[in-house]
């Protein structure tokens, strides 16, 4: 299982969601989501939260990927 342990990093954006993660191998990884119109009415703290679950999943399912490889 992917350890997400360190605290992402999220930026939001009229148009995006990014979130960066700092491994503890020190490997940054940054996944860029596409803002949902659904979110531009909520606060950026809810559409911060609803990043990083997003983000977490993209990031396992890759994991996945690259495990099969």
């Amino acid at each position: 299982m992917l350890d997400l342990s360190l605290p992402p990093s999220v930026t939001v954006s009229p148009t995006l969601v990014g979130v960066s993660v700092l491994t503890d191998d020190g490997i940054t990884v940054q996944v860029s989501l596409p803002r949902p119109r659904g979110l531009h009415d909520l606060p950026e703290a809810e559409v911060a939260t609803r990043a990083k679950r997003l983000a977490q999943a993209a990031l396992i399912t890759a994991f996945e990927s690259l495990e099969g490889a």
